[in-house]
Parts: C-alpha cells; structure tokens; sequence
C-alpha cells in the first residue's frame, strides 16, 4: 500500500537519522547522562580531551536541544535526548511503523487514489495516513478522507495486521495497518485529483488492469473474511 514504501519518513526514523550524525563525543556525553539523573561538566568530559573541544560538543548538544541545565550547572537529558537514547541501538528500517488505511465502498466500486508523487509513483491503493497524538484514529482517518476528497465520511475499525514490501532482497517497508471501514453514499462526490494524487472508484473485475499495490487485494479479502489480523509479504 501507498504508505509502506514511505521508506522511513516516521518519527523514529527522522530521529535514526539524526542521531546518526551525531559527533562521537557528543553521543559519549548522552551515553553519560542516560545512567545519571543529572551531571557536572567534569563527569562528562573524557580526562584526555582539550577544554575547547568539549565545550563545543557540550554547546552543539545544548543548542540541538538534546540537554539542558539544571538550576545548579549540571547537565542532564531533555525529552529529545532521551529520546535517542530508546533508539539509540535500534535499527528503525527493520521495525514496525504505524499507519491507517481507509477502504471505502460505494455500490460494488472501491475508492482508490493513484499516486502523483513519489514515493510509488504511478501505483494505486487506499487512501492512506498516520495515526496523531492529539486525535483518536477515526478523528485522524476522517480529517484525513476529508482533506485528500473532501467529503465527510463515518468509519469503523475493521482489522489490522502487519504489512512487509521487499525489492530485490532488501526490505523496503515494514508497516502495522489499521484498517478502517466506510460507504460513501451514492450521491456524494469527492475531490477528483490534488498535487499528490488522483481519486477514482473502480471494481474488483478491473483490479487487473490497475497498477495497484499489491495488498489491496488481500485487504478486501481480510473485510470480507472478518479477519481481525493478517500478515502480508510482497516481493515488488
């Protein structure tokens, strides 16, 4: 589906990627106050090294807002450096990543939304998104449905499952979907196409003649199966 090839665009992996361009020093000194509430600058700095030095590693990670000082002068991690310290041995390409798919039915037609943009340009699938903090599912799904067709729509929780996608031997997205369910009524019309993709309703008869991602097949099946877990694997 559209989201599984987002190839690491989640929290987690913006993190991944940030953390890796951290200095060696910089990560010794968050290694350092992962094991301590809080700690002077002459904990932290390694007994060999120039003042200066440390001083710009100590500043870089004050200034990036992985520590902060306590009232007292000691150093200790803020939210973001605790952060990396949860992934900071983690490989972020082989996990999990979170997102929802809205399959919505009119008559006997399922709407699909082609992709005008990378990634997975040209494929086809269900509208699709990511889960936020400050909103229930469906709240997010049905902003979600309303923002890419701009009608207003009722969903329900109708599975869930885990998603893989491999080219050419290599893992190219690892994705746990929530799938959510909805009818659009017969005399709604919906936003035809924006910058990013184009909306149309289709059959399953003409599933074939569709550049469509591989799961979407296996989805309709897990609806009408009421199958409440799946785990799919694709090789593209």
């Amino acid at each position: 589906m559209a989201t599984t090839q987002r190839i690491m665009l989640s929290y987690n992996c913006i993190v991944r990627y940030y953390n890796g361009m951290l200095h060696h020093v910089q990560k010794h000194i968050l290694d350092q106050l992962a094991i301590a509430e809080s700690a002077p600058y002459g904990r932290l700095k390694p007994t060999s090294m120039d003042g200066n030095s440390f001083t710009y590693h100590l500043k870089q990670l004050l200034a990036t807002k992985y520590i902060s000082r306590t009232e007292n002068g000691d150093y200790t991690l803020t939210q973001r450096g605790r952060t990396y310290i949860v992934h900071r041995y983690e490989n972020a390409s082989l996990q999990a990543h979170s997102i929802f798919l809205v399959v919505i039915k009119s008559g006997d037609h399922y709407l699909l939304r082609e992709r005008l943009v990378q990634p997975l340009l040209g494929y086809s699938g269900f509208i699709h998104g990511e889960p936020k903090h400050d909103e229930t599912l469906i709240e997010a799904a049905q902003h979600r449905v309303r923002e890419k067709t701009g009608f207003d729509i009722t969903l329900t929780v109708c599975s869930s499952g885990l998603i893989s996608i491999t080219h050419a031997g290599e893992l190219q997205s690892y994705s746990h979907a929530v799938v959510l369910c909805g009818k659009l009524p017969s005399n709604q019309q919906f936003t035809e196409a924006d910058s990013t993709g184009r909306n149309f309703l289709a059959e399953k008869t003409d599933f074939h003649s569709i550049n469509l991602l591989p799961s979407c097949q296996d989805i309709i099946t897990a609806i009408e199966q009421n199958t409440p877990w799946f785990e799919l694997s694709y090789a593209i």
